[in-house]
């Protein structure tokens, strides 16, 4: 079911394009945004994602960097790395707060 509040929403989770991060062994990371993310916030979540990767220099800055930058406009991240393969997953849902 789809709820609107005045922006579009899709049903289920979504893939966002990935961002660059050439740090640490990665290449980049791959965007998801939850379901309750509407789509016209968009391109405000991939500009909060990239000025957060700027300011990190490793995997474990990662969490804290891109949630600093988020929580500013209402969203939050689950970052989720495979240290073997080196991916990382960042999962983009609404704040709690």
């Amino acid at each position: 079911m789809m709820v609107c509040s005045g922006a579009v929403t899709a049903l289920g989770p979504r893939r966002l394009s990935s961002v660059q991060w050439n740090r640490d062994g990665c290449h980049g990371f791959d965007v998801l945004a939850s379901e309750d993310v509407p789509t016209l916030h968009e391109g405000m979540i991939r500009r909060a994602l990239l000025r957060g990767a700027l300011v990190c220099k490793d995997i474990d800055e990662l969490n804290d960097a891109l949630n600093r930058q988020l929580w500013q406009i209402g969203y939050r991240a689950s970052v989720q790395s495979d240290p073997v393969s080196r991916s990382i997953l960042i999962e983009v849902s609404k704040s709690l707060s």
